[in-house]
């Protein structure tokens, strides 16, 4: 068996072992929905032992399901909403969802540019309700349905666009942009409360090379030309899974590869699990 094998197939029981010592809170900042009668179960059962929260997406159609949920397990699930840009129905749909007390608004596969200034009027209404927007960036899935979108719609540098155009909208952007990882980098290292997430593929499509990441993520903190809010490079991620609740301690292994890699200290490690995610939504981390 080789290293890079018998490294991997640690991965969980090393995370799981530092989830339950209480070290670390964790806020799984993208989780989707599972419309099915096990989900909530499954994610609770997985996600309260290791002091963890997830940011749980959904559609309208699911929003009464996942308001319940979140009403009966306010320690494991905060509600995010999910929305199509290009429906007419979306400005509704965030007005309604900011009225069940959801935290966030997730979209995804538009039809023009994330900056395309049509759907300017949808920012300005997830900003006023001061819910986080959370965009899809880079590459994704294929369907067998016709789709009138694509990756080069959903590029990281829009969202610099976006940031400058709403200051006060707090700003997530999925998988950090793969493949334009530099181009995520740059937009968050210059927006104050730009952020991204490295879900997906990348971590395993960079597990022999992680130490890559530093490459993107190269400053600590303010300098000649960057912005004066400038914080350290790696406090712009915050730990998110895509994936299965089954998948958490899977997940936390290869972020912990990542910034092993990168040798980001412990403070900022923090950061990156939870406790950035849990200031911008008004939470108390857990010890």
């Amino acid at each position: 068996m080789s290293l890079t094998r018998r490294i991997l197939l640690k991965l969980p029981l090393a995370a799981a072992a530092a989830a339950q010592t209480g070290r670390r809170f964790f806020i799984d900042s993208h989780q989707h929905y599972e419309d099915k009668p096990d989900y909530i179960d499954r994610l609770v059962r997985y996600y309260k032992p290791r002091n963890a929260m997830a940011c749980v997406n959904a559609f309208r159609k699911n929003m009464d399901a996942l308001k319940k949920a979140a009403a009966q397990h306010p320690d494991v699930i905060i509600p995010y909403g999910r929305i199509n840009l290009d429906e007419p129905k979306a400005l509704r749909e965030i007005d309604e969802f900011a009225a069940a007390g959801f935290k966030g608004i997730k979209m995804h596969s538009p039809r023009h540019n994330w900056d395309d200034p049509q759907y300017f009027p949808h920012y300005a209404r997830i900003e006023h309700h001061r819910l986080v927007a959370l965009f899809h960036t880079g590459i994704a899935s294929h369907i067998e349905e016709p789709q009138f979108t694509g990756m080069e719609r959903m590029r990281p540098s829009y969202l610099d666009t976006i940031a400058r155009a709403f200051p006060k909208l707090y700003i997530q952007g999925a998988h950090l942009g793969n493949p334009w990882y530099d181009e995520a980098a740059e937009a968050a290292r210059w927006c104050p409360r730009l952020y991204f997430d490295v879900t997906g593929s990348s971590l395993m499509k960079k597990a022999k090379n992680l130490s890559i990441f530093r490459e993107y993520l190269w400053w600590e903190g303010p300098s000649l030309h960057s912005s004066p809010h400038a914080v350290p490079a790696f406090e712009k991620l915050v730990f998110g899974t895509d994936e299965p609740p089954e998948n958490l301690d899977v997940v936390i292994g290869r972020h912990d590869a990542l910034l092993n890699a990168c040798e980001v200290p412990e403070t900022i490690r923090r950061k990156v699990y939870g406790e950035t995610l849990a200031r911008i939504l008004g939470i108390t981390p857990r010890p």
